[in-house]
């Protein structure tokens, strides 16, 4: 803080403002002055820049002004969201009563702490996707993880070792806010913020929740034998003490459910395959984008829940993909579910922030539409069994609420409660005849007006009303001499004067004071549903939950219908067959004129777990093997696939190693990002695996890389209960499935015509024959006399010259030992030829027999 003569030397006012900031010194501090928060001192210089805003002065501190920056209070959360962006905490401080001309400021007390892991404003968070608050607590290799997403109320609890799957599970819930104890010195690109070491304890975790929930009941929690996630938990509470300063009546119990055995995808692999966005970094490109056909931000947020979180139990699988099938059977009741969704808003959010006193009019008309929505929903559903009759049975029992709901508030309320008009009329009769004395005032002020124009003979005599003088009669300057001596003057303007009567000020009294009491009783009525709302918020969430559940199989049924998913059958068995396999993003950006080329893959976990798929750049390799990676990935998510037929053994584990990028910031080359992520699935491989592996060995010599891929191809294949797909420029590795009899080649498949290339993107069994490089290169655009020599180089390889390295030693070409071992090959059939045609009785030979000869000498030929 700058620096002050000590805060006697200051005004009441900024004494005070002194004294609130230093108990929040690590928060920006908005300090509500009427209609402005206003910020003083480096707080206003660092959130002029920040928010671009301008930058003034208020008095003098030490003998040197004292900054100041200030914005409107009711466009608070634009700026919220950009310090919030910019990774500032923001205190805000409110004036807790009505100025009242005593002596000394207002009382002001910070009501809430806001930071990016505790937003609950729609116009602040991504409504598709969760951004928790998480604690993480460790001790030696153990730890335990409590994450909330305090805008919906859910709670997610972990616990596991080591530091790999910590740094998984962290990238799965990508958290917005990390809580840590002030000995864990751990690097993260998520803010972290320290609630204090005491706070992570079991013993404080018990105060908490009895506390909060009221629940001593340890056992019912489950936490007793989780001391890791209890003492996060205990974190997470504390801070939401110190940041929300309100009760958390949303909040669901948070109750450790023992995790099954999920599909685990590392972070490397995730962003490989582009779950959220494409390497280059761009959404259209992500997976999410073309899987979300949600109609409600609770089953946007659900779905990138289920595709983070793929499941390994059958039964649970089953279950999903039967109520998808169910509705892919009945298109009729599919449609009319995804049209009356349609309507539903964020149930789970506007709750929130209803429950923490944050919401707007429109909050409680939405969330009034929503809860009526649900009987039409559960209607819809009627008496499907399974996971049907679960979200049925959830989304009952909220009838009379809504019709409360739906009967009080008015259809388009305002924006904010503070003009009134938000409860309908009819709602409450005191309410009623309040408005109505307000409304018969406009009537009377125009009869007053006509009066007294006639009374006083002032034809431009107007009565106006504004908020700090109230009522008043208005007259100009030049017929003030003319006022009768009743009018009493109340201001003075440059062109006009304003005046007050003895019948003006009393109907002003009255008229007030029913606006007030309207206002006040409006208030009130608002305050009783609140409070009928956060008795409902836990059967609230349990039917919004179901709401979510139903969009995402509607979603799922929808993409199966509309782009010819199937149904894939998840097995305990060990082979995998793909039939019409096709990528869900790559086909989804192609004409109809150049349609998506599906391909087929059978692999099985004994006896053809390691497929060596070679073949040129831009022939299809990483589409195909991104594909059959989703295909395996969706279908343990209860999604139907993109094929014509789907068979896929039970899997635990996706890794893949694709493209090349390195990571600067952190001092990693291109080449060592990548054996770093070769060293990743080499050393947490586990049976019933899917392994994609892309190009390894390419950012060093050829020698090392091709000794390096060699290596690690061997290790895969040894590898029992995995399955690898394995794509090399190293032609060389196609003689692995001559040593292993688990291994097999496929190739992407290329024609030339009239001496250019054409990808045909199928695979086959077979090696590559070639590698069309210089044939890709000409196509990228590289000069002609580049291409032309290149051919050259090319040639003269071919023919037995070796690539000489920088230093001055033989390296290997990458074709180089094929191409020697087709020299070979047709070395041995001129010979052949020559054999043949030396041992052929010329002088005795009839010419039939020489036209049969010459006839099998061609197809020889032809077929060499």
């Amino acid at each position: 803080m700058a620096k002050t003569t000590g805060q006697t030397a200051h005004t009441p006012m900024m004494q005070q403002y002194l004294k609130i900031k230093s108990e929040h010194s690590d928060c920006l501090l908005f300090y509500r002055m009427g209609d402005f928060y206003e910020m003083f001192f480096e707080d206003a210089v660092e959130a002029s820049k920040i928010l671009d805003i301008t930058l003034t002065k208020r008095g003098k501190s030490g003998g040197e002004d004292i900054p100041m920056a200030g914005v409107p209070w009711h466009q608070a959360e634009v700026y919220l969201a950009r310090l919030v962006a910019a990774g500032k905490r923001v205190a805000v401080c409110e004036q807790m009563e009505l100025p009242d001309g005593s002596k000394g400021p207002v009382r002001r007390e910070v009501v809430r702490v806001v930071t990016s892991g505790t937003l609950t404003e729609a116009e602040l968070l991504d409504q598709s996707r969760s951004a928790p608050l998480v604690a993480c607590y460790r001790k030696g290799e153990k730890w335990g993880l409590a994450a909330v997403d305090l805008s919906c109320g859910h709670w997610r609890l972990l616990e596991g070792s080591g530091d790999l799957l910590l740094e998984e599970q962290l990238a799965v819930m990508a958290p917005a806010e990390l809580l840590l104890p002030t000995y864990d010195e751990s690097q993260h690109s998520t803010p972290v913020n320290r609630p204090g070491d005491w706070s992570f304890s079991e013993a404080v975790a018990r105060e908490q929740v009895e506390q909060h929930f009221g629940v001593s009941d340890w056992q019912s929690l489950n936490l007793e034998k989780h001391a890791m996630a209890a003492a996060a938990v205990a974190a997470v509470l504390v801070y939401l003490g110190q940041t929300q300063k309100c009760a958390l009546e949303h909040l669901s119990l948070p109750v450790f459910v023992e995790q099954g055995n999920g599909m685990r995808i590392d972070m490397r692999s995730r962003r490989n395959l582009e779950l959220y966005c494409s390497l280059a970094g761009d959404p259209k490109g992500g997976l999410i984008h073309v899987l979300d056909e949600t109609k409600t931000p609770m089953g946007a947020r659900l779905l990138r829940e289920w595709i983070d979180r793929p499941l390994t139990d059958i039964t649970l699988l089953n279950d999903r993909q039967n109520a998808v099938q169910s509705l892919l059977d009945d298109q009729e009741t599919q449609t009319a579910l995804r049209q009356r969704l349609n309507g539903v808003r964020d149930m789970e959010r506007m709750l929130t922030r209803i429950v923490l006193n944050r919401a707007s009019p429109r909050d409680y008309r939405g969330i009034a539409e929503a809860i009526s929505a649900l009987p039409e929903l559960y209607t819809l559903i009627g008496d499907r069994s399974g996971l049907f009759a679960e979200m049925a049975f959830a989304m009952q029992g909220l009838e009379s609420l809504a019709e409360e709901l739906d009967g009080a508030i008015i259809e388009s309320p305002p924006q904010v409660f503070r003009d009134g008009g938000v409860i309908r009329e009819g709602f409450d009769s005191e309410l009623d005849r309040l408005r109505g004395l307000a409304r018969d005032a406009n009537a009377w002020l125009r009869e007053y007006e006509a009066r007294e124009r006639e009374r006083t003979g002032l034809a431009n005599l107007r009565v106006k009303y504004n908020k700090v003088f109230g009522y008043f009669i208005e007259i100009s300057k030049a017929q003030a001499k003319d006022a009768p001596v009743d009018f009493v003057r109340k201001q003075t303007l440059v062109n006009a004067e304003r005046f007050i009567t003895d019948e003006l000020h009393s109907f002003e009294s009255e008229i007030l004071g029913a606006r007030d009491a309207a206002l006040n009783r409006e208030e009130g009525l608002v305050e009783v549903l609140r409070r009928k709302l956060c008795s409902a918020a836990a059967a609230i969430q349990k039917a919004a939950h179901a709401v979510a559940r139903l969009d995402v199989l509607s979603c799922f049924a929808y993409l199966a219908k509309s782009y010819r998913y199937v149904r894939p059958e998840v097995h305990s068995g060990r082979s995998m067959k793909l039939v019409g396999g096709r990528h869900p993003v790559v086909e989804r950006f192609l004409s109809s004129s150049d349609p998506f080329v599906a391909n087929d893959t059978h692999m099985d976990l004994k006896n053809r777990r390691f497929m060596l798929l070679t073949g040129p750049n831009m022939g299809g390799k990483s589409t195909y093997m991104r594909q059959v990676a989703w295909i395996v990935w969706l279908a343990h998510t209860g999604c139907f696939v993109p094929a014509d037929e789907a068979r896929i053994p039970l899997t635990r584990r996706i890794f893949t190693r694709v493209g090349a990028g390195d990571e600067l910031a952190s001092g990693r080359s291109t080449f060592m990002v990548e054996m770093m992520e070769t060293a990743t699935i080499l050393n947490q491989l586990e049976s019933r695996s899917l392994v994609i592996v892309d190009e390894i060995g390419r950012g060093t010599s050829t020698w090392d890389g091709l000794a390096i891929a060699w290596s690690v191809a061997e290790r895969l294949i040894a590898s029992p209960d995995v399955l690898t797909l394995f794509a090399t420029h190293y032609h060389e590795l196609t003689e692995l499935p001559d040593d292993f009899d688990t291994a097999f080649n496929a190739s992407v498949t290329v024609r030339e015509w009239n001496g250019s290339v054409i990808f045909m993107h199928q695979v086959i069994e077979d090696a590559a024959d070639q590698s069309y490089g210089i044939a890709v290169a000409q196509l990228a655009g590289l000069p002609r006399e580049v291409i032309k020599r290149a051919r050259e180089h090319l040639f003269r390889l071919e023919h037995g010259s070796e690539l000489a390295a920088e230093s001055g030693k033989p390296q290997l070409g990458l074709f180089a030992v094929a191409e020697k071992k087709q020299q070979e090959r047709d070395l041995e059939r001129l010979r052949e030829l020559e054999k043949t045609l030396l041992n052929a009785d010329v002088e005795s030979m009839r010419p039939v027999d020489a036209l049969l000869l010459l006839d099998q000498l061609k197809k020889e030929v032809e077929q060499s």
